[in-house]
């Protein structure tokens, strides 16, 4: 986790299988659109259990590619599991002249 050139997710253990897909399709189908290696690794080796467990999902390549695999797999886990990444989330703008994301969050008449 302390590396520069990998992305970790938290991954609620009722998620992993919508995450990972049939024969892994869904990971590979995300590895393929953003050209990330992406994997999920276990401390210790052993597996999620338990209601509130999670898995670690390593997602390594460049920084965009990266940041993209990230909020697509972020999108599938909210889908999954509403309010995992949204819960309490705020607006944020970065002016630093880097790659950053930046959040706007919308009102529900806001959106289609």
């Amino acid at each position: 986790e302390d590396r520069d050139d990998c992305t970790v997710i938290d991954v609620p253990s009722d998620c992993i299988g919508y995450i990972t897909g049939s024969r892994r399709a869904t990971l590979g189908s995300m590895e393929e659109e953003w050209g990330v290696l992406m994997f999920f690794m276990n401390k210790g080796g052993e597996k999620a259990r338990g209601r509130n467990s999670t898995e670690m999902l390593v997602i390594f390549g460049p920084k965009r590619a990266r940041r993209g695999a990230e909020l697509k797999a972020m999108s599938g886990i909210e889908t999954k599991s509403p309010g995992t990444f949204t819960r309490g989330v705020r607006e944020k703008f970065n002016d630093v002249k880097d790659f950053d994301t930046d959040r706007i969050v919308f009102k529900d008449d806001e959106l289609s």
